[in-house]
């Protein structure tokens, strides 16, 4: 099943259609796909590791084009570290007949890496790259920041993986694009124009200050605060930080918390039957649409994708109106950001796609022992 990595985009504007849209196979339940037996040369692991799985494929590359031919999930708690991980997926490869391990990788991971340290405060293990290279039985072995790689894939997002919640269904996506993902943390990532096609920047904006933008945020903000030596915009929104927000909401109304998990919080909302799930939910987006505005006029984004977890299951509450509400209360600038379309995006597996594509734009950096 060959798979299609972004070919370079001229000028601003990047095209996103549904014949260069990477495809994988059945993303629910992955499993790998393809007769690979005595054609492993050059193969490589393309992987998206997040708080609370991490998705592997196995990718060959060749003359600019990748081909992911497999893939498989796991439960990022269900290992002692990342080595174990990448380790597990070669073995399950050489299990089924599919040839040696690769022993090239490129892991898409959230956080960021500080020397050999990978730097993260959502992920169950420290991950240290060469302790990582060695424990996994790999030659080559590079990490690269999760939104960095969805921002790799993102020009291959077709129509069919997009959820308007401002401006009209387009085939062409405006550069410079935000990308901004809550999930089990809160990333993002900037794709831009470049003389010799498109590059991305990372970025860790989730780890700014958290503001506040009403009294009621502000009462919360304050008493986190109190809590916390910094607050910053993950502690809030994202997966833990949207039972944060519940869990303050419950202690204005005297009111005990019901809920442990955004999964249940979400499908009481749905319920109809606690208005304060439905409260926290609408807060939640209202601010997450003040922090996306802020991040639009910051770095002139031209449009905008939400990805994560999160985003992915609040869909309709995000569509509801008070996200673009605060999204376009900015001002003097409210003006340019109507222009600005913004889309939910479901990414599944663009992560390990971003990753391959990663690796064939700037190739592997051998890692000496």
């Amino acid at each position: 099943m060959p798979v299609r990595v972004p070919t370079p985009v001229r000028g601003g504007r990047c095209e996103v259609t549904a014949q260069e849209s990477y495809r994988v196979v059945d993303s629910t339940a992955p499993q790998f796909v393809g007769d690979l037996k005595g054609s492993s040369v050059g193969a490589f692991i393309a992987a998206d590791v997040g708080g609370t799985f991490a998705r592997l494929g196995l990718a060959r590359g060749e003359q600019g084009m990748a081909e992911i031919v497999g893939q498989r999930r796991y439960a990022c708690a269900e290992f002692p570290s990342l080595a174990a991980v990448l380790r597990r997926f070669g073995e399950e490869l050489q299990a089924e007949g599919l040839g040696a391990p690769p022993v090239s990788a490129v892991v898409a991971i959230a956080g960021v890496l500080q020397g050999d340290i990978l730097l993260n405060s959502n992920l169950p293990w420290a991950v240290s790259l060469p302790e990582t290279r060695v424990g996994a039985g790999l030659d080559q072995l590079e990490l690269i920041n999760d939104f960095q790689a969805l921002a790799w894939a993102l020009p291959q997002v077709s129509q069919t993986q997009m959820t308007a919640l401002h401006g009209p269904g387009i085939g062409l996506a405006d550069l410079p694009a935000l990308l901004l993902g809550p999930g089990t943390g809160l990333g993002a990532a900037l794709l831009v124009s470049d003389p010799s096609g498109y590059r991305v920047l990372p970025s860790e904006a989730g780890h700014a200050s958290l503001t506040a933008g009403n009294p009621l945020e502000m009462g919360i903000l304050q008493g986190l605060q109190q809590q916390f030596a910094h607050v910053d915009a993950e502690r809030i929104l994202s997966g833990t930080g949207l039972m944060t927000l519940y869990r303050a909401l419950c202690d204005r109304a005297g009111a005990a918390p019901r809920w442990q998990l955004p999964a249940e919080l979400v499908a009481a909302a749905d319920a109809g039957d606690d208005p304060l799930a439905q409260e926290c939910l609408d807060v939640f987006c209202g601010w997450l649409g003040s922090f996306t505005g802020d991040l639009a006029i910051t770095f002139c984004a031209k449009s905008v994708y939400l990805a994560g977890g999160i985003a992915g299951h609040i869909t309709h509450y995000l569509a509801r109106g008070g996200f673009m509400q605060r999204f376009l209360e900015k001002g003097v600038l409210a003006p340019a950001l109507r222009q600005v379309p913004v889309f939910c995006i479901d990414h599944g597996w663009l992560g390990v796609i971003g990753a391959a594509a990663w690796h064939q734009a700037n190739g592997l950096r051998f890692t000496a022992t």
